[in-house]
């Protein structure tokens, strides 16, 4: 008996060493993921002469039954006055983060983040038919500067493990400070380029 609750509590203590590494693991993959995106929408922006636009999708603004966070790119055709609504069209498909991520309001050193800001409204077309969806944007202008949201200091996006629990995003804590574990991406005003630092 204590041979098998021996074994028991090993393999217990590799379960979760395995998914702690697992979880690592998906935030890596989703932070190169939003790296490349965030690289496409500016390098598009500057070769199309229009303005782009990356759309944070998250759990119940959109017609899907996971809770997955998503990202999606849209050509803006022509910049309007208000920015809180945009006539956009969707490059190619919304691309799903891992379902063990989350993207994490609350800004970083002073820099603001885009998931505090009010949400803009994008209208588009999806399988040819008319779709209105109200995301948090990051947009970037044919000169490749950070267009959207408004203002002078760079912002930050938060990466990190976790879910979404009734539309909210938690994060998975560590030890006895609470730390999320979490990547974090400052994207610059007058080129938009990401890169990773920490705190």
């Amino acid at each position: 008996m204590a041979a098998v609750m021996a074994v028991m509590a090993l393999l217990f203590s590799v379960g979760f060493h395995a998914l702690g590494h697992s979880s690592a693991q998906a935030r890596h993959v989703a932070t190169a993921s939003v790296i490349g995106m965030l690289e496409q929408a500016r390098a598009t922006a500057i070769t199309s002469r229009c303005a782009m636009v990356l759309a944070l999708a998250e759990p119940g603004e959109l017609p899907t039954s996971d809770t997955r966070c998503r990202l999606g790119l849209f050509k803006i055709h022509e910049w309007p006055a208000d920015p809180t609504t945009l006539d956009g069209t969707l490059i190619g498909r919304w691309q799903t983060l891992p379902d063990s991520v989350v993207i994490l309001p609350g800004g970083v050193n002073g820099l603001r983040n885009p998931r505090d800001e009010a949400p803009s409204t994008i209208r588009y077309f999806a399988a040819k038919q008319p779709v209105t969806g109200s995301f948090h944007i990051l947009a970037f202008s044919p000169r490749g500067t950070l267009l959207w949201p408004p203002g002078s200091a760079p912002m930050v996006l938060r990466i990190a493990e976790g879910t979404y629990r009734n539309g909210q995003p938690t994060p998975n804590t560590h030890g006895s400070s609470h730390d999320a574990e979490e990547n974090l991406l400052h994207i610059g005003r007058l080129t938009a380029r990401p890169y990773q630092f920490d705190r």
